[in-house]
C-alpha cells in the first residue's frame, strides 16, 4: 500500500519518543540534583529538549501539510481501544482519590487546595467520559460530547495545579514545565476529539495534537518512572501523576494507530463495494430522470397536436331551430294568400 502523509508522521513518532525519553532519563540519572530540582550538567537534557521542540514543530506542520479533511474512522469497539481507555480510567480513579484527599482537613482554602478539589471532581467525570467513548459509537451525540469536555477540563485544571503548586518544584523547574506541556497537549487533543460526536471533526488538528501529546506525555512520564525505580525519587507531583501521564500517552497513540483514511481506490473492499453500488444507483436515477423527462416532453407535444386537430360540435338549441325555420314559415303563408 502506498504511504500517505499521515504515515510519514506516525512512523517516526515511536523512534523520537524513545530517543527523547532515553536522553532525559540519562540526564536524570547522572546529573539531576534532587534538592535543587535542576540539572548540574545540562548537555543530555538540552539535546533531548531540542529534539522534542523540533519534533513538536514538525508534527504541527500536519496542520498545513496534512491530507485536508478527508474522512477518517476512529473506532473504539475493539481491545486496542477500550483496554487503554480502561487503564486510563483506573489511573484517573487513583488521581481523583489523591486530589479529593484535601477534604480530610475540612473545606479547602487557597488556590492549590481549591484546584485540587475541582481537579478531583473532574477526574471522576473523566472516567465517565472514557466509558462513553467506548460504549456510545454514534455520532451527533451531544451527551457524549459534553462528557468529552470533562477530560479536557481535568487536564487543563491539572496543568494549572502544577503551575501554582510550589511545594514540589521551584518556579523555574524544567521538570514542572515539561509536565505542564504534556497535560496541555493532551487537553488540546481531547478538545479536538470532543468535536467528533458533534460531526464537526477537524482531522488535521486531531492528528497534529495527538502526535504532540503522545511525544510530550512519553517525554514527561517515562524518564520520571525510570528515576523512581532506579533511585526512588519522585520528581512529579506524585507517582500517580507519572503513571496517568504514561497511560494517556499509550491511549492517544492507540487512537492514532486506528485512524484509517477512507480512500476507495486503496482501502478496504467494503469501501470499494459501497462506492461501486453508489455509482450504479446514481446511473439508474439519471436514466430514470431522463426517460421521465422524455415521456413528459412527448406527452406535451401530443397534447398540442390533439388540441390543434380537436373540434367540438355544439348541439343546436330549440331557439336556433325555430330561428332557422321562421323564414320558411313566412314564405308558406305568403303563398297561401
Amino acid at each position: 500500500m502506498k504511504l500517505q502523509k499521515f504515515d510519514l508522521y506516525i512512523i517516526p513518532l515511536p523512534i523520537i519518543c524513545i530517543a527523547a525519553a532515553v536522553l532525559r532519563g540519562f540526564a536524570l540519572l547522572t546529573s539531576f540534583n534532587i534538592e535543587t530540582m535542576h540539572f548540574e550538567h545540562k548537555t543530555a537534557f538540552t539535546i533531548s529538549a531540542i529534539l522534542v521542540a523540533v519534533s513538536v514543530f514538525g508534527f504541527l506542520g500536519y496542520l498545513i501539510f496534512g491530507e485536508g479533511n478527508r474522512p477518517l474512522i476512529s473506532r473504539s469497539d475493539n481491545p486496542a481501544s477500550y483496554i487503554p481507555a480502561g487503564i486510563v480510567c483506573i489511573a484517573l480513579l487513583f488521581m481523583a482519590a489523591n486530589n479529593l484527599s484535601v477534604l480530610r482537613g475540612g473545606f479547602p482554602r487557597g488556590i492549590v487546595s481549591g484546584l485540587s478539589l475541582i481537579t478531583g471532581i473532574f477526574a471522576l467525570l473523566s472516567v465517565l467520559s472514557f466509558f462513553l467513548s467506548v460504549f456510545i459509537e454514534r455520532r451527533g451525540s451531544l451527551f457524549k460530547a459534553a462528557f468529552s469536555l470533562s477530560i479536557v477540563l481535568f487536564l487543563a485544571l491539572y496543568a494549572a495545579l502544577l503551575y501554582f503548586n510550589k511545594q514540589i518544584h521551584p518556579t523555574n523547574s524544567p521538570n514542572r514545565f515539561i509536565d505542564e506541556m504534556a497535560y496541555l497537549g493532551a487537553a488540546l487533543f481531547y478538545l479536538y476529539e470532543s468535536r467528533i460526536p458533534l460531526g464537526r471533526a477537524k482531522w488535521r488538528g486531531y492528528v497534529a495534537f495527538g502526535l504532540c501529546a503522545t511525544l510530550l506525555c512519553v517525554y514527561s512520564s517515562v524518564p520520571a518512572l525510570i528515576l523512581y525505580f532506579v533511585k526512588g525519587y519522585v520528581i512529579s507531583e506524585s507517582l500517580i501523576e507519572s503513571i496517568l501521564t504514561l497511560t494517556l500517552a499509550q491511549a492517544i497513540f492507540m487512537k492514532l494507530l486506528q485512524l484509517k483514511k477512507l480512500i476507495p481506490d486503496e482501502e478496504c473492499e467494503a469501501a470499494q463495494t459501497i462506492t461501486r453500488l453508489a455509482s450504479i444507483r446514481e446511473e439508474e436515477i439519471r436514466e430514470l430522470h431522463e426517460s421521465s423527462y422524455a415521456r413528459k416532453t412527448n406527452n406535451m407535444e401530443e397534447n398540442v397536436q390533439d388540441a390543434a386537430n380537436y373540434t367540438i360540435e355544439i348541439p343546436e338549441t330549440k331557439e336556433d331551430v325555430e330561428a332557422e325555420e321562421a323564414p320558411f314559415a313566412e314564405t308558406e303563408e305568403n303563398d297561401s294568400n
